[in-house]
Order: structure tokens, then sequence, then C-alpha cells
């Protein structure tokens, strides 16, 4: 079976210091990844080249197939590269309904996307549609007319899951969503996302920090330590071995 995500032998470096080394990843059709390492280890910046907003010294990044490497960014969202952000980046002066309308037009090219944001562009039927399926999936049906300043900060996570759903992606890249969430809502976070994926049935790439969702939510890890991938394999036993816990955890045990 073809995997959704294969990133080849990725390099980069800046000013002569190697941030990736022949970093080769792959994510299967409906797999949950992740992707751990220390602060400076290389996850955004691999995330990055994936994306596209950084272009690799070396290796090639295959999706669903075909060599995108040298796609801009705008054409991998359309080939169905969806995203998160590890700081929240939503835009204001709209309500959530709203928010993820303009996603969708972006997507599908229909209207200018000022006249979205001045609200002269008049929704259809179908793109109405498309947004109550997302909110409804989200669990945001109560809040779809609230604008997003108002929102917990939970909500304002499912919103921006909400956005990358509406590009209808194969693959979605979570970057950090647990960041600010306390334990509950990181733990409702996940169900959510079982349940959308269960739903939509693509793929995730998680990068994260709480190992502990990282054991709970993925069934395959990546380990990066100073940009060299130094384990990989079935999340338990990756996140057990002693190479992870001197590279990554240091001297903390991992959470029972």
């Amino acid at each position: 079976m073809t995997a959704v995500l294969d990133a080849r032998g990725i390099k980069k470096t800046f000013s002569g210091i190697t941030a990736l080394d022949q970093v080769s990843i792959t994510v299967g059709p409906g797999e949950r990844v992740g992707l751990i390492g220390p602060n400076g280890a290389g996850k955004t910046t691999f995330f990055n080249c994936l994306l596209g907003i950084l272009q690799p010294d070396e290796g090639h990044v295959i999706f669903d197939g075909r060599d995108i490497s040298q796609h801009p960014v705008h054409r991998r969202a359309k080939a169905g590269i969806g995203r998160t952000f590890q700081r929240i980046e939503l835009f204001s002066d709209t309500t959530v309904i709203e928010h993820l309308l303009i996603a969708e037009r972006l997507r599908n090219g229909r209207g200018a996307f000022w006249k979205d944001l001045l609200g002269r562009g008049r929704p259809t039927t179908d793109e109405i549609d498309a947004c109550g399926d997302v909110l409804d999936l989200l669990g945001l049906v109560h809040v779809a007319h609230e604008p997003i300043e108002s929102l917990t900060l939970g909500q304002g996570r499912l919103v921006e899951v909400g956005r990358a759903l509406m590009t209808d992606p194969h693959l979605l890249l979570l970057d950090e969503p647990s960041s600010g969430l306390d334990r509950e809502e990181t733990t409702a976070l996940a169900e959510t996302l079982r349940t959308i994926q269960h739903e939509k049935e693509f793929a995730i790439l998680l990068v994260e920090h709480d190992v502990e969702l990282v054991s709970s939510f993925t069934e395959r890890a990546y380990v990066l330590d100073f940009g060299v991938l130094i384990a990989e394999g079935e999340t338990a036993q990756t996140l057990a071995s002693p190479a992870v816990r001197q590279a990554y955890l240091g001297s903390l045990e991992l959470e029972r």
C-alpha cells in the first residue's frame, strides 16, 4: 500500500549548521504517527520542509505517491496536506462559522478573500452545509455564530482543526495541539481527533511535547535529537528506549 507521506533523506542546513541530517519518515493511510524530540531537535524545521515553507538542501517529499518536493505551499495544501499551528492563528473579528467559510472559499477558489472578510460574499448552500458538517464533527454547533475572541483555548484549538479539515486533507499535520491545554482539555481534544479521523479517514503526523498524549494517541513514533533520527517504531517501545530517555527525557521518568 502506498504511503500517504514518504519523506526521504531530508537535509537542511542554516549558515553551516545542520538542522536536519538525512531524516526519513513515512506515514501510512489512516495512521497516527508521532514526532518528538527536545527543543532545537529540528521538528519545526522538518514540518516546514514538508509544507514547502522551507526547501531542503537534500531529499524528497513524496505525497500520495507523487514527488511534491518542488511544489509551493498552496499546491501542497490543495494536494491534501492540512496543518494546525503551535500558537493558535485564527482570524479576528469573525464568528466560528465565518472562519470556516473563509477557509472553504480559499480551498475552492470561489469569491475574493477580501470580500469574505468584509462580509460581502454570500455563502452558497453547499458552503454552509460543508461548514455545518465540520462544526458537527467538532461538537461546535452551539458556538457557530459566536465571535472567535469569545472561545476558550480548547474551542480555539478545535476551530483550528476545523480550518484544516475544510481542505479535506489526506494528511493532517498537528503542531503541538495540546499547548496551553490542561489534562482534561487535552484528553477531550484527542478523543475528538480520533472520532474525526475515523469519519474522514485521513492520516495524522503529530509533533508534540506532551509524552502522555503521544503515548496514548499515536501508533508509531519517531524521535529527533540535534537533527538526527535516534529512534523509531511502535510508540511504547520507542518511548521506552534508553536513547530516547537520555536524549529527550533526561533523568525524568515517563508519566505512568
